[in-house]
């Protein structure tokens, strides 16, 4: 299990894909704004954040910005969703361009936690689920 914090001002779609990740096992929290999600991020220290790119008070991209200068999330992986085409110049694990099928998140989301798992552990291979 891993934590994902989610953050998007789309409390509809926060609620949907909070619910549809805490259905495939993580440990799923949530903010509605780039200001309450980096207070989250530095009390929770997620596996992975998702965030949107356009809401009030920060938006996701400067907290990507803010994350990167705190030393406990500047390894964190980010996943930025966006109804932009085009993704931004800052560090990120994935973007994904809305509106995307929940299953193409959760496909990042594993991609990624594989990826970390396979890093912090010698032990045998592990392949990474396969999702539609």
């Amino acid at each position: 299990m891993i934590t994902v914090l989610l953050v998007d001002d789309d409390t509809a779609l926060l609620g949907t894909l909070g619910l549809f990740l805490a259905a495939e096992g993580h440990l799923v929290r949530t903010a509605t704004n780039g200001s309450d999600a980096l207070r989250l991020a530095l009390e929770i220290r997620p596996d992975i954040l998702v965030t949107d790119c356009a809401m009030p008070a920060m938006d996701g991209i400067a907290l990507v910005r803010e994350m990167q200068r705190h030393a406990d999330l500047a390894s964190v992986p980010v996943i930025l969703t966006s109804d932009a085409s085009r993704r931004p110049h800052v560090k990120l694990a994935g973007f994904l361009k809305k509106p995307f099928p929940a299953t193409t998140l959760l496909r990042q989301i594993h991609r990624l936690s594989y990826r970390s798992s396979r890093r912090s552990s010698d032990d045998r291979p592990m392949k990474p689920p396969s999702y539609p």
